[in-house]
């Protein structure tokens, strides 16, 4: 495992992308990171998600359901449906750089056993290859991108709008933007992560330990060469993200209830959605599994 940056596969999971004794745990006993925001007499229901799942991920707790039913309009961080995913990686995923020769040696003993799986990889930057590890370990787990939370919000969405608060281009730029290095330590991290920290993940997003997952996302700060990692990951996109919804909210037309979702690592902590929204006049907060919201 990289010892330099012990949890950016977790940060990838968090943002972008049943085990054991985690698969009898009931969805409706979930309690994934969940707010009420109201403010200019609008309200916006905010979740809290994760990129992979399983199919007992659903139906989710009842309020959450409940306010997803009656809400006006779905906002995401991207809706891949809209976006051209294959003109995306030829943009932005096909800068081939060469590894350092630590990395090209780990590389080297992970792939000896796992061709079929590393060759195709090799055209795509480092980056991609991470995000394509990351997928493979956890389906090798049990968990898929096709039920998660994002995904499976947008197929039962209907006819209501679907709003981007960013979107797939700025996501794939975002990634394209970070160093070789950085992006080599992705990669490292993709194919090291031990299964128990991924399932620490999935468990503290289940359970509702929002302090576990702010934990995962601080933990990187304790390194300096992560904190850009942390702060264009994160710290920045919430600030845009926290922009983006109190416009909404302030459109005297706009949707309402809006339903918001976003990877968890974006609402945990004292730097995310909902403590930014705290900080603005006017605005009320509530956590759902404090107070009902319903």
């Amino acid at each position: 495992m990289a010892t330099s940056r012990p949890r950016l596969l977790t940060v990838g999971i968090l943002l972008l992308t049943g085990i054991m004794s985690l698969s009898a745990m009931a969805a409706g006993d979930d309690k994934p990171p969940f707010y009420k925001i109201t403010y200019q007499g609008k309200q916006t229901y905010l979740l809290g998600s994760i990129h992979i799942g399983q199919a007992d991920f659903y139906p989710m707790a009842e309020q959450i359901e409940a306010a997803f039913a009656k809400s006006g309009a779905l906002a995401v961080e991207a809706d891949t449906n809209k976006a051209d995913i294959m003109g995306l990686i030829r943009k932005y995923g096909l800068a081939q750089v060469a590894a350092d020769a630590k990395t090209q040696t780990r590389l080297e003993e992970y792939c000896h056993t796992r061709r079929e799986i590393c060759t195709p990889m090799q055209p795509y930057a480092p980056w991609m290859q991470a995000m394509q590890f990351s997928v493979m370990r956890f389906a090798s787990l049990g968990y898929q991108a096709q039920w998660g939370v994002d995904q499976m919000m947008l197929s039962k969405n209907g006819q209501r709008p679907v709003i981007e608060l960013e979107s797939t281009e700025y996501q794939f730029k975002l990634m394209a933007s970070f160093s070789p290095q950085m992006q080599w330590d992705m990669v490292l991290e993709a194919i090291d992560a031990p299964d128990e920290e991924m399932v620490q993940l999935i468990k503290a997003w289940r359970s509702g330990d929002e302090a576990g997952l702010d934990a995962l996302m601080q933990g990187q700060m304790l390194h300096d060469g992560d904190k850009e990692l942390i702060d264009k990951m994160l710290w920045q996109r919430n600030e845009q993200m926290t922009a983006k919804i109190r416009s909404l909210m302030m459109q005297q037309d706009g949707p309402s209830p809006l339903f918001v979702v976003v990877g968890a690592g974006h609402v945990v902590g004292d730097k995310g959605i909902p403590a930014k929204f705290t900080g603005i006049e006017g605005a009320k907060v509530q956590n759902c599994w404090q107070t009902a919201c319903n």
